[in-house]
C-alpha cells in the first residue's frame, strides 16, 4: 500500500514541465494549481477516521490509491488550468485520506509487532516514489503523451492496490488499540473491551499522565508544523525541482532526478530508521535530522547547478527520512485522544501549511527564480530543530498496553 502511494503521484512529476508548457501558464498559475492538491486534502482529509471506522484502514488505503489514479488519469489529460488544477484537488483529497489509512493500518501492524516499525513501511513508500519518478522521466524521454502514460499508472495502481489488500489485519481497527486506550472507552461508554491482559506492573506504571486540553492542543499544533516541515523538502523535489532543474540545463530525461536523489535517500534512512530511532530516541533523530536539512538545501542553493541541486537532495532527503513516520507515531500516541484522532488531525494541520506554499513559492519563483523553492526547504529544516520537545521521551505501547521501544 505504501509502495503504490509512492508509485503514483512521482509518476506526474517529471511531466510538468510538458504540461505547464502543454497549458501555457506562469509558474504562479501552475503554483495556484499545484495548490488545490492541499485544496482537496484540507476538504476530505477529516473525513479519513469516519472512513475508517465505518470500512477498515486497509480498505480505505487500497480502494483510495484507485481512486487516486484516477485525479492523475484526469491532469494527464487536462487542457486548461481549471482542469488540472481540479484534477490535482481530487489527487490531494484522495492521498489525504489513503495517507491517515494506510499509516493508521501500519500503525496497527505496528502494535502487533510490538517495537518500531513504521519507517520501514514509509520506506517502501519511497521506494514508490523513485520507482515512479524513474517510470516518468523514462517516459517523457521516449516521448510517452502524458495521458497514455497515466492511464498506465492507473492499471499499475489498481493492480499492485488489489494484490495488496487480502494480506492486511482483517476486523475492525479498534482491534489493536491499547489497553489503556481501550479502558478508556469503555469508561466513556464507546466500543468494546478485549479480555483482560496480564501486564507487568512497572510498565502499567510507565502509563502516560493525561494532560491537560491546552497542553493536548499546543502538542497537536506543534506535531502538525513538524510533519509540514519534514514535507517541505519532498514538496520541493516533487513539485519544483524539475522546474529548477531544467532551468540549470539538465536533460529533459535528467529533470526528475531532484526527487529520486532524496527519495533514494531517503529509503535508506527509512529502513535504518527504526534501529536508530531505537537507540538514540525520536527527540535526537529529529533535530539532527532538520540539520541535514538545512545543510542540504543550503549546498543547493549556494552551488546554483545541476550537480549542487542533486548533492544538496541526498544530504536533505537523509534529513528529513524518518521525520513524518516519527510525528505521525507520536500523534496517534497522544494522550487524551482516541485513537486515530492524533494522527488525522495532525495529517489534517499539516495539510492545511502545506495549502499556502506553493502559491508562495510561486509567486516568489516568478520574481526571483525557482531558487527560491530551496529557501523554502531550509526554513523546514530550521523548523525541524527547534520542534523535537514535543516528542516524549518514553516508549510508546503496543496492542496489549506493553511498554516497547520509543
Amino acid at each position: 500500500m505504501f509502495l503504490a502511494n509512492g508509485l503514483g503521484f512521482s509518476n506526474l512529476v517529471p511531466r510538468y514541465p510538458e504540461i505547464l508548457e502543454h497549458l501555457g501558464i506562469t509558474k504562479a498559475a501552475f503554483g495556484q494549481a499545484v495548490m488545490f492538491n492541499s485544496i482537496g486534502a484540507l476538504v476530505a482529509g477529516l473525513a479519513a477516521s469516519w472512513l475508517i471506522t465505518r470500512f477498515t484502514s486497509a480498505r480505505v488505503a487500497s480502494i483510495g490509491m484507485m481512486v487516486l489514479g484516477l485525479g492523475l488519469l484526469g491532469a494527464g489529460r487536462a487542457d486548461s488550468w481549471i482542469v488540472f488544477a481540479l484534477c490535482m484537488a481530487w489527487v490531494g483529497g484522495s492521498d489525504a485520506i489513503v495517507d491517515v489509512a494506510q499509516n493508521a493500518h501500519g500503525l496497527r501492524v505496528e502494535r502487533r509487532w510490538g517495537g518500531s516499525i513504521i519507517t520501514s513501511f514509509h520506506a517502501a513508500w519511497s521506494l514508490g516514489a523513485v520507482l515512479g519518478a524513474t517510470m516518468g522521466q523514462a517516459m517523457a524521454g521516449a516521448g510517452v503523451p502524458v495521458e497514455t502514460h497515466m492511464a498506465g499508472v492507473l492499471v499499475l495502481l489498481t493492480v499492485v492496490s488489489g494484490a495488496a489488500l487480502p494480506g492486511t489485519i482483517k476486523g475492525p481497527d479498534a482491534d489493536d488499540r491499547s489497553l489503556a486506550d481501550a479502558a478508556e472507552d469503555a469508561a466513556a461508554g464507546v466500543g468494546t473491551v478485549a479480555a483482560p491482559v496480564d501486564i507487568d506492573p512497572g510498565a502499567a506504571a510507565t502509563s502516560p499522565i493525561v494532560p491537560s486540553r491546552a497542553i493536548t492542543a499546543l502538542l497537536v499544533v506543534v506535531l502538525g508544523l513538524m510533519c509540514a516541515a519534514a514535507m517541505f523538502p519532498e514538496d520541493v523535489t516533487g513539485n519544483w525541482s524539475s522546474l529548477l532543474l531544467t532551468e540549470q540545463g539538465a536533460a529533459p530525461g535528467m529533470v526528475g532526478m531532484g526527487l529520486v536523489s532524496l527519495q533514494v535517500t531517503m529509503i535508506v534512512g527509512r529502513l535504518l530508521g527504526d534501529a536508530v530511532i531505537d537507540r538514540l530516541g525520536a527527540r535526537k533523530v529529529i533535530a539532527g535530522g532538520g540539520v541535514l536539512v538545512a545543510v542540504g538545501m543550503g549546498t543547493a542553493l549556494l552551488a546554483g547547478s545541476v550537480p549542487g541541486t542533486l548533492v544538496g537532495m541526498v544530504v536533505s532527503g537523509a534529513g528529513c527520512a524518518v521525520a513524518v513516520p516519527v510525528a505521525y507515531a507520536a500523534a496517534d500516541d497522544i494522550p487524551g485522544l482516541r485513537p486515530g484522532m492524533g494522527l488525522t488531525v495532525v495529517s489534517w494541520l499539516a495539510r492545511v501549511i502545506m495549502l499556502v506554499s506553493p502559491p508562495i513559492v510561486g509567486w516568489f519563483a516568478d520574481a526571483h527564480g525557482t531558487w527560491v523553492a530551496l529557501v523554502y526547504g531550509l526554513i523546514g529544516g530550521i523548523i525541524l530543530m527547534l520542534s523535537w520537545p514535543a516528542l516524549r521521551r518514553g516508549p510508546r505501547s503496543n496492542a496489549a498496553g506493553q511498554a516497547v521501544a520509543a
